[in-house]
């Protein structure tokens, strides 16, 4: 019995690597410091706008960006609406809303749209979504060591017997082979909205294999995951990030 949970154990424990590729630019003459407001927004490229995936993605990135973005920076005093709260505002000051269905932006309304955003928001952000998939993907045979608990009977000072847990090392081989594997890519871009000029732009591209073999492994952590890291950067960004003065 023993065995077989310090298996189960072994297996729960192991790592899956993540890749991650980021490709990053910033103005550094835009002043973060400044923002109060901002607007998050999301999109799908045609890659991925089949229905399924596309759907997946958008409801959790606005279910995660609400959490770590939205309601983090709300709580430090700055106004953060995902687009349909922008929307719904929007219709209502129109006086084309009703409690039960927000309808959407109509071509008439898009540029009267525009300029609400304009109005009322500082920073755009627009997440676009162009990789959300499970498949394989080959991985170089390799060893790692892991520290794992294992449970054993000891016999004490009064001669009774105990059960306890202590760290052993285990070491991993692992195989070569195509591996159960996610990928994600998400361009996360920022908008001054009075000027409608980028100011902040990442590209973060992630791949996470599963070395278990076992062929459940999902996108889903990792554009969470994205989706956390980004929100980290942006309260840093509008916390201390201001103009590089240029020497002369």
């Amino acid at each position: 019995m023993i065995k077989v949970l310090y298996f189960l154990i072994c297996m729960l424990i192991i790592v899956n690597p993540v890749y991650a590729e980021k490709t990053e630019w910033i103005d550094s003459g835009y002043n973060f410091t400044k923002v109060k407001s901002i607007c998050i927004d999301y999109a799908a490229s045609p890659e991925i706008t089949d229905g399924i995936r596309d759907k997946e993605a958008k409801e959790l990135f606005f279910a995660q960006a609400k959490k770590d973005i939205a309601d983090k920076l709300s709580k430090q005093k700055y106004k953060v609406d995902l687009i349909d709260a922008a929307k719904e505002n929007f219709m209502k000051s129109e006086g084309t809303v009703t409690k039960e269905f927000v309808k959407d932006i109509s071509d008439e309304q898009q540029p009267r749209f525009e300029k609400y955003l304009l109005d009322n928001y500082d920073l755009l952000i627009k997440c676009v979504v162009s990789q959300y998939d499970t498949g394989k993907k080959f991985m170089e045979a390799h060893t790692y060591t892991a520290m794992v608990p294992v449970t054993t009977t000891v016999l004490d000072a009064t001669g009774q017997y105990q059960m306890i847990t202590i760290q052993q090392q285990q070491v991993y081989n692992i195989p070569a082979g195509d591996y159960p594997a996610a990928f994600v890519q998400a361009q996360f871009d920022v908008m001054d909205a009075k000027t409608n000029q980028k100011v902040w732009s990442l590209d973060d591209k992630r791949d996470k294999i599963d070395e278990t073999g076992i062929s459940g492994i999902k996108p889903t952590e990792l554009f969470k995951q994205m989706i956390t890291d980004f929100g980290e950067n942006l309260r840093k960004n509008l916390k201390s990030r201001k103009p590089v003065e240029k020497k002369i």
